[in-house]
């Protein structure tokens, strides 16, 4: 259920960008058609020299909370992230306030190439629950082009040999 919920949710917020991007377009092209450029599309892992994963937060696991996290970061000449802009899909209403703070962190700490300087970069922190509710999770994370960093919970022992937690 919360994947499907995931899915329209993402798909509503992509559709209603594109709307934006589209409206934000015709609107400068309208006011101002020679001096106009459209804003170049914000890169993805290929600026990333070492991207910091954020942790699962033990308050969302103990509350069930999971979500998306999408960002945007210009990058430093220096190679770090800057003007860090953050917005979080989540079914839970405490999801933005759990799991913003380990994302920010995550990307304040990370390297960026320094042909990138200037550029935004966009990552999107994919924060998904599996399995029963368990006192120490074993939090694992892979990576996907372009943009997406899934960071996921699963129990501490293999589902077939996992003790069932009191309720």
């Amino acid at each position: 259920m919360r994947t499907l919920l995931f899915i329209a949710t993402t798909s509503l917020l992509m559709s209603q960008f594109a709307s934006a991007q589209q409206t934000k377009q015709g609107t400068q092209t309208k006011q101002a058609p020679q001096t106009t450029q459209n804003a170049p599309a914000p890169s993805g892992l290929e600026c990333v020299d070492h991207l910091q994963t954020p942790e699962f937060p033990s308050s969302a696991l103990t509350a069930h909370v999971d979500g998306s996290v999408w960002t945007w970061a210009q990058v430093t000449p220096q190679g770090t992230a800057d003007k860090i802009q953050i917005q979080v899909v989540s079914a839970w209403g405490e999801g933005p306030k759990l799991l913003t703070p380990p994302v920010e962190k995550a990307l304040q700490a990370s390297k960026f190439k320094p042909e990138c300087a200037g550029k935004t970069v966009s990552v999107v922190f994919r924060y998904q629950l599996h399995g029963q509710p368990s006192a120490s999770p074993k939090v694992t994370s892979k990576t996907e082009n372009p943009n997406l960093v899934w960071i996921e919970s699963e129990p501490a022992a293999g589902a077939k040999g996992a003790v069932p937690t009191k309720k």
